[in-house]
C-alpha cells in the first residue's frame, strides 16, 4: 500500500506508524506512543503522515536525538537533548507526559528545541490531559497556542496561516490552563470537538496524502524478505486457503 491519497482505518494508523518509529530504531514504547498520537491527530482531522515525516526523517538523518534529560528549579522545570542536535518530539512528547503525571501541572515546563511540536500536542490529547495549556514561537517566528479545555475539547490560536502540524523547530512551554488571555495579539482561533470530529473519521476514515508513501518506506524495515528458510519455518501464508 505505498501509494499517496489513500484512505485508511485507525487500527492502520496503528499498525503502520508503530513500525514506521520502529523503522528509525525509536524503542518500541515510545514507537507505540507515537502510534497513538497518530491516531489522535487522525481523530481530529489531520493527515498523519503530514504531522511526522519530519521527526521520522530527523532520527533517519540523525538530525535529532532520543536523548533527554530533565532539570528542575524551585520556578520551572526543563526537557532537552543531551547531544548538540534537535530534539525528537518522539521523546519529547513521551516525557512531556510523563511529567505531567508524575508533577501535576506545577509550575511550567520548558521543552527546549523540538522538531515537531505537534506530535507533543498529539500526545497530550491521547493521554487525555485537560486543564493544559502548550505555547510556542518556531523557525519562523509563527506563534500557537493549544488548550486543552477537557478531554474532548480543545482550541488553537495562531498568529499565521500556517498549519499548526507544519510548525517546526520551537522551545514548547507546558503550563496549566487559566484564566490569563492569549499572547497572541488578533491570533486566528479554532475549537475541536473530538466526538464530532471522531465520528467523521469513522464515517469517512483517515486519509493520507503525499507524504505516506515515505512513511510506508519507514514502515517496510521491519518487513522480514522471505526465503527458503523463512518458508520452511512457517513464515508466510499457506498455498491453500483453511481458514
Amino acid at each position: 500500500m505505498p501509494k499517496s491519497d489513500l484512505t485508511i482505518s485507525l487500527n492502520e494508523v496503528l499498525f503502520y506508524f508503530t513500525r514506521a518509529g520502529f523503522g528509525v530504531k525509536a524503542p518500541i514504547g515510545v514507537s507505540e506512543d507515537f502510534a497513538r498520537s497518530n491516531i489522535w491527530a487522525a481523530q481530529n482531522g489531520f493527515d498523519p503522515s503530514e504531522c511526522s515525516i519530519l521527526a521520522l526523517d530527523n532520527l533517519d538523518l540523525k538530525k535529532s536525538s532520543l536523548s533527554i534529560k530533565f532539570e528542575k528549579n524551585s520556578k520551572s522545570s526543563h526537557l532537552f537533548c543531551t547531544e548538540e542536535k534537535v530534539l525528537s518530539s518522539l521523546e519529547a512528547s513521551v516525557s512531556c507526559v510523563d511529567w505531567i503525571e508524575f508533577n501535576g501541572l506545577d509550575g511550567e515546563l520548558k521543552i527546549s528545541n523540538v522538531d515537531c511540536p505537534f506530535l507533543i500536542i498529539a500526545s497530550l490529547g491521547a493521554s487525555q490531559c485537560s486543564g493544559v495549556k502548550a505555547s510556542w514561537t518556531d523557525q519562523y517566528n509563527n506563534s500557537f497556542e493549544v488548550n486543552f479545555i477537557d478531554d474532548s475539547k480543545w482550541e488553537m490560536i495562531s498568529s499565521s496561516e500556517t498549519s499548526i502540524e507544519l510548525s517546526h523547530y520551537a522551545d514548547v512551554y507546558i503550563s496549566s490552563l487559566d484564566a490569563v488571555k492569549s499572547k497572541i495579539q488578533n491570533g486566528k482561533n479554532k475549537t475541536f470537538n473530538l466526538e464530532n470530529e471522531k465520528l467523521k473519521v469513522l464515517n469517512n476514515g483517515v486519509k493520507v496524502g503525499e507524504k505516506w508513501p515515505e512513511i510506508y518506506e519507514y514502515f517496510s524495515r521491519c518487513l522480514v524478505k522471505s526465503s527458503a528458510e523463512s518458508r520452511a519455518s512457517g513464515a508466510g501464508a499457506g498455498l491453500v486457503d483453511t481458514d
